[in-house]
């Protein structure tokens, strides 16, 4: 998990750990763990939660959570990754 990222869109988008942690429903120390581990330690849904809280795009949310970055060298078209934003991430991440 690139935990830098996470932490750089927050701060981006004017908003504090506490708001975050209000939007997935946890506490404020429970956020600063998950937000400070390398590990992921967000749930499927914690994801799906902090892609809406954050607005994050599709390359942000791959480059958070799977430290994956999209490039235009990438083989994947545009009608591809749109595709992608339509699986629903809480199933196929189980």
């Amino acid at each position: 998990m690139n935990v830098r990222l996470l932490k750089a869109k927050r701060v981006e988008r004017n908003l504090r750990q506490i708001d975050v942690a209000k939007a997935l429903g946890v506490t404020e120390k429970t956020m600063n763990h998950k937000e400070c581990s390398a590990e992921n330690k967000f749930t499927a849904d914690e994801m799906l939660k902090l892609r809406d809280a954050l607005g994050l795009t599709l390359k942000e949310f791959l480059g958070i959570f799977f430290e994956w970055e999209l490039t235009e060298t990438d083989k994947f078209s545009a009608e591809r990754i749109n595709s992608i934003r339509n699986v629903d991430l809480r199933r196929e991440m189980i």
